[in-house]
């Protein structure tokens, strides 16, 4: 009797999706792995990051130095970069011919400074490994079956998976933070943590796409403070 084919579902086509797909393929050859996107665009937001350029990762090589950067979560992420660390990120990418280079503050960009080859490295690498995609597939529901899962998608339909992956993105208003509950799990309460300023009240339009370096920010009332490049956008300031 042959071996029943392991269906895993991955619901979210950023990156976080993509690569949790391509470690679950390649750890399990013989599983079928699918992606879920509810738009029709994949990796948009890879696609924009670094101001198009795509900042990788962070050459701070150093799992004990790297978590001082997380304040609220560096006991729990020691464990975690030990597993995975921007040094094994950096070799991924090596391995499949994108090289990466290092910018003073430590930010690692693709040598070609285009956020497209970092796209279609992770597009490439699921096609070779026969990784599904379907978008369009907005998740209505999630529900725990005896045996595995089954989501129901808002424009009908149903589908049953073994194991899922929920790679729907940190924001407050992420549904995968209300599937996750409801199947029982603890949500700490999210809180901003990468973020553009929002000045609705009085944007800088005139200056859009400008970008100024260095700048220096700090909280008032604090010893928070920070420099690096700001970029000018339509509605505030962000990082570019």
């Amino acid at each position: 009797m042959s071996k029943k084919e392991l269906q895993v579902a991955v619901i979210g086509g950023g990156a976080a999706g993509f690569f949790s797909a391509i470690s679950a393929k390649t750890h399990n050859p013989d599983a079928k792995v699918t992606i879920y996107e509810k738009s029709d665009k994949l990796l948009s937001k890879v696609r924009i990051s670094g101001g198009g350029r795509c900042n990788v990762t962070h050459h701070c090589f150093d799992v004990r130095e790297l978590v001082k950067f997380y304040p609220r979560g560096e006991r729990p992420l020691k464990k975690a970069f030990g597993m995975w660390s921007p040094s094994d990120t950096v070799a991924w990418f090596e391995k499949r011919g994108v090289e990466l280079k290092t910018e003073p503050d430590g930010r690692m960009f693709p040598t070609t400074d285009d956020s497209e080859t970092i796209i279609d490295c992770l597009m490439e690498e699921t096609r070779k490994l026969g990784i599904g995609i379907k978008t369009g597939a907005n998740i209505k529901s999630l529900s725990k079956l005896e045996e595995g899962y089954e989501m129901g998608f808002h424009r009908g339909g149903r589908k049953t998976a073994d194991r899922v992956i929920i790679a729907t993105g940190g924001s407050p208003r992420a549904k995968g933070f209300d599937w996750l509950r409801e199947l029982g799990h603890d949500i700490e309460e999210p809180v901003p943590s990468l973020f553009t300023f929002n000045m609705p009240d009085e944007p800088i339009k005139e200056l859009m796409g400008v970008v100024a370096e260095p700048v220096s920010i700090k909280i008032m009332g604090s010893n928070l403070k920070s420099s690096g490049p700001l970029l000018i956008t339509h509605w505030g300031m962000s990082g570019p």
